[in-house]
């Protein structure tokens, strides 16, 4: 009986060596990716969001009507508008954001960190070479906005991109409406598994112009004033104040 209560006892002690340091290496794998600077109503998963909370690779991060939502990660910012929500993950050049609905918008520092946005099957990736701000937002499943305040962005749909130069704005047709089973990154390899597509519509009605045929191109050119700059600049401003968090 001594014995055995003995062995029960060095097996203890051996679990605990070996599990202390894997447990210590498992929670040193996943790191806070970011925090909140700012919070309007804004939530992370269904807790309320306060400014310098951590946000970790994989956050679900939302906002209410009216309300607003800017998390930084390093040296790039990510604001959300209100009635948005989105998923934000990890990435080797910095962080990559599958935006739900609503508004997101961007600014990065124009070094190798970089801050790309997908939304529906519409990828936003900002130009390394300079810092940019710009905001994309989805006006439904099958059509989203693009808008660039400053820099540039590559903008890529099916096997069609565009590069939307500063203080422009396209309004880009989805190729397929995403249905979502399971968030994932974007940038894994099995994404799309996690999801289901359906087909958007291959014509489309722009306000006072003809259809546009399936063979042309996804990406109509809308003027700057349709989208509007006030949010651009108040986040503009917070990203360049010397007072910023």
């Amino acid at each position: 009986m001594k014995i055995a209560r003995l062995l029960n006892v060095i097996a203890l002690i051996v679990f605990a060596c070996f599990a202390s340091p894997l447990f210590a290496q498992t929670s040193e794998q996943a790191p806070a990716l970011g925090l909140v600077a700012k919070s309007v109503g804004g939530h992370i998963g269904n807790a309320a969001a306060t400014e310098g909370s951590s946000i970790y690779s994989g956050d679900y991060i939302s906002t209410e009507d009216n309300g607003s939502l800017l998390i930084r990660v390093g040296a790039l910012s990510l604001e959300l508008d209100g009635s948005s929500s989105a998923h934000i993950y990890r990435a080797p050049y910095g962080a990559i954001v599958e935006l739900n609905r609503g508004t997101a918008i961007y600014s990065t520092p124009g070094d190798h960190q970089n801050l790309v946005i997908v939304a529906s099957d519409v990828r936003v990736t900002p130009d390394l070479a300079t810092p940019d701000l710009g905001r994309v937002t989805i006006d439904d499943p099958c059509r989203v906005t693009v808008f660039s305040q400053r820099g540039q962005a590559n903008v890529r749909v099916g096997s069609e991109s565009r590069v939307v130069e500063q203080g422009k704005a396209y309004r880009v047709r989805a190729e397929n409406e995403v249905s979502y089973r399971d968030y994932l990154s974007p940038d894994e390899s099995d994404y799309h598994k996690h999801h289901e597509h359906r087909p958007c519509a291959p014509l489309e009605m722009a306000k006072n112009r003809g259809p546009i045929a399936a063979g042309q191109s996804r990406f109509l050119y809308v003027a700057s004033g349709v989208v509007g700059t006030a949010t651009g600049i108040a986040i503009w401003r917070a990203v360049e104040s010397p007072n910023r968090p």
